[in-house]
C-alpha cells in the first residue's frame, strides 16, 4: 500500500527514469536500492512498469545483420589512405557536421517526454549497457551508462555519432555522469556508438579502441 508521500514528484520522476532504464549507474544502483528496501517505492516503480508496457508494444526486437559491425568499423577506423587522399573533403564534412552539433556536456536528470526518442546500444557478450534518449523538440541527445562497470584505469570510453554514409564524430567521453549533446538534427539511419580508448578520448579524434555497443537512433 502506498501512501500520499510516496508519491512525491521527485520519487515518481526517479521511478519513471529507472524503469525507462535512462539512469546514470550510480543512480540506478540507488533506486535499486531503495527498491529492496522501502515497499512503497517498489510499488510506484511496479505502477510505472504496467504504465509503460504497452511502449514495447510498438518495437519489436531485431538482430541487426552480422554486416553491420563492419560498416561501423570502417566509419570509425577509416583506412589511412583513404585519409590522406581524401582529407580536403573528409575536414569540410565534418566541419559541416561539426556545425550543425553544439555540444555542451551538463549534469541533469533524464525526463522522457512524448515524442523522444530512446534507444539502447548494446553489444554482443558486452556488460555495458547505453541509453540514449533524444528531445526532438529540443535537439537534446542525453546519453548515460546505465549499466555495466566504469572504464578501466588509462582507459575512457568515447561516445561516437555517425550519420549514414559519413565520418564518425566523437561527441565526448562517457563517465558516471550523463553526456548532453545539443543536436539540431538527427538524420535517419545515424548510429550512436560507443569505443574504449585511451584516458582523455581518442588521440587526433579518430577512435582506435574496438567497438564496445552501438545502435541506430536515427529514424
Amino acid at each position: 500500500m502506498t501512501t500520499p508521500g510516496d508519491h512525491l514528484p521527485e520519487r515518481d520522476a526517479l521511478a519513471a527514469e529507472y524503469v525507462l532504464g535512462t539512469l546514470p549507474l550510480a543512480d540506478r544502483q540507488a533506486a535499486e536500492a531503495l527498491i529492496a528496501a522501502d515497499p512503497g517505492f517498489a510499488q510506484i516503480v511496479a505502477q510505472w512498469q504496467a504504465r509503460l508496457a504497452p511502449l514495447d508494444d510498438d518495437y519489436q526486437e531485431i538482430t541487426p545483420p552480422k554486416a553491420v559491425l563492419g560498416k561501423l568499423e570502417a566509419r570509425l577506423f577509416p583506412a589511412p589512405t583513404r585519409i590522406r587522399r581524401n582529407w580536403l573533403a573528409a575536414l569540410f564534412g565534418g566541419l559541416a557536421m561539426a556545425a550543425a552539433i553544439f555540444l555542451a556536456v551538463i549534469y541533469l536528470p533524464v525526463l522522457i517526454a512524448p515524442g523522444d526518442i530512446v534507444a539502447t546500444l548494446t553489444g554482443e557478450n558486452q556488460p555495458l549497457t547505453v541509453t540514449a534518449t533524444y528531445a526532438g523538440d529540443s535537439g537534446r541527445l542525453t546519453v548515460t551508462r546505465s549499466a555495466g562497470p566504469a572504464a578501466a584505469t588509462g582507459k575512457d570510453y568515447e561516445l561516437w555519432i555517425i550519420p549514414e554514409g559519413q565520418t564518425a564524430i566523437s561527441l565526448g567521453l562517457l563517465r558516471d555522469q550523463a553526456l548532453v549533446a545539443e543536436i539540431s538534427a538527427l538524420p535517419p539511419g545515424t548510429t550512436l556508438a560507443v569505443t574504449l580508448e585511451p584516458a582523455g578520448g581518442a588521440p587526433g579524434g579518430v577512435a582506435t579502441g574496438p567497438i564496445l555497443v552501438a545502435a541506430v537512433i536515427g529514424k
